[in-house]
């Protein structure tokens, strides 16, 4: 009886279905990509081989840390703007697209520059510049935020689904037709440009806002540049501490190691899926329960921490046991040392897997110079544990670099926000 109690108290909570319908779409659109990109990724591996393979995931690391640049740190501000304050909406959206743009010309500016300036081969400056202009088209990343502070992320889903099917489609072709290293780029990029027209047809279609409102804001973007400062350097070590790997091993190891690790990092980037896929439809739920109080909001947390670590240890245990089997089933012989790599790696992801929604809380309670601190944290120590273990250990070393820098960032992390709010040591005796 208490169990259909539960049911209909929930079926009659139009709040709790608006969220559930958002994570739903949210996972059509993880399902997709999970499928897709193991799919056609795999398939383009297999393609390319380990070394080819190799210059196009150090080209797409290479670009992907000069993204954390242009994002300037602001998405999970506007996010919580565009829900605080609703009669802004258009003038916000203005602001940070303008914002956005600037940042992703620096961070073209300065991509090229050092493209140029040193010392790249041919082929890997080629395939690095095809891939670089994704970043002007991820400044229309501003409507998947408004998508997003309004509980409508299907619109999001549904243009990500069409840019990933439809890119996904173009590299098949491209593999059957055997096509060159060069013409993959082209499909990455493509993808880009069909997500960002996508969003602002569905933008067009299917905002309340109002065109005669979208004006830009100097006050505004003083104060989404305060906030967001910090998180700059959080968005850059997000990257690096997933990208470094792969640009320190093509500079301090070979191409080939860079396909290995690449190989087993596509399956574990799937594990950092999970946080992506929860905290967008939970972001503005937290926010939400930080009004009710901070005993709310602390309770809030404890639950998802708790959840998460039920899930996520098992998960880690099997995927560790059977990583030899997982790539070779899918990348073939050619790749079999990727197993060892990726038996390592998908413990890099555990902390931020079961902590999460502490990150979140830093955002809510205004305590965004925290990401500084781990942010600073995060680059020197991937910079230096790479710098010493990849000569030594080739690929592994870039393996357990990532996992060393990602625990040190938790624990540092839990160490500081205790300070403000007493999540953890309240509740440890719950998690």
């Amino acid at each position: 009886m208490l169990l259909l109690r539960k049911i209909n108290e929930l079926r009659n909570n139009k709040i709790f279905f608006k969220y559930a319908k958002n994570t739903v779409w949210l996972i059509a659109d993880n399902a997709t990509k999970l499928i897709v990109g193991l799919f056609v990724g795999v398939w383009v591996a297999r393609h390319l081989g380990p070394e080819d393979f190799g210059i196009y995931s150090y080209a797409i690391s290479f670009v992907a840390i000069f993204s954390g640049v242009a994002t300037l740190g602001l998405d999970n501000i506007v996010v919580r703007e565009l829900v605080d304050k609703e009669e802004c909406r258009e003038k916000i959206i203005a602001t940070t697209y303008i914002l956005k743009c600037l940042g992703a010309a620096f961070s073209l500016l300065l991509l090229f520059s050092i493209l140029f300036y040193f010392d790249f081969s041919a082929n890997t400056r080629e395939i690095s510049i095809i891939m670089a202009f994704s970043i002007a088209f991820q400044t229309l990343n501003v409507i998947k935020l408004y998508f997003q502070s309004v509980v409508k992320i299907k619109y999001f889903v549904i243009s990500s689904v069409l840019s990933i099917v439809i890119s996904g489609c173009v590299k098949i072709y491209l593999i059957l037709s055997n096509a060159p290293l060069e013409s993959f780029a082209k499909a990455f990029l493509l993808e880009s440009f069909l997500l960002s027209g996508f969003l602002v047809v569905l933008y067009r279609l299917k905002s309340e806002t109002k065109t005669k409102n979208y004006l830009f804001d100097l006050n505004l973007a003083k104060a989404l540049m305060s906030d967001s400062w910090p998180l700059i350097f959080a968005a850059i070590a997000s990257v690096v501490k997933l990208k470094l790997g792969h640009v320190m091993l093509g500079n301090l190891g070979t191409y080939e190691e860079v396909g290995y690790y690449s190989a087993a990092l596509r399956i574990s980037e799937l594990w950092f899926l999970i946080p992506v896929l929860l905290g967008t439809s939970i972001y503005p739920a937290l926010i939400k329960a930080n009004k009710n109080g901070v005993d709310n909001l602390r309770d809030k947390v404890i639950l998802i921490t708790r959840t998460m670590l039920f899930f996520a240890v098992p998960f880690a245990i099997i995927v560790s046991f059977l990583s030899k089997f997982i790539i070779v089933l899918l990348y073939g012989k050619s790749f079999e040392i990727a197993g060892k790599y990726l038996s390592i790696q998908i413990w890099s992801g555990l902390p931020y897997i079961v902590l999460f929604a502490y990150s979140q809380v830093t955002y809510i309670i205004g305590k965004t110079k925290i990401h500084l601190y781990l942010s600073l944290l995060s680059i020197f120590s991937i910079a230096i544990f790479n710098y010493l273990l990849i000569p030594l250990m080739g690929g592994i070393g870039a393996v357990y670099a990532s996992l060393i820098t990602n625990t040190l960032g938790s624990c540092l992390m839990i160490f500081l926000l205790e300070r403000e709010i007493n999540i953890f040591t309240k509740g440890i005796r719950n998690v």
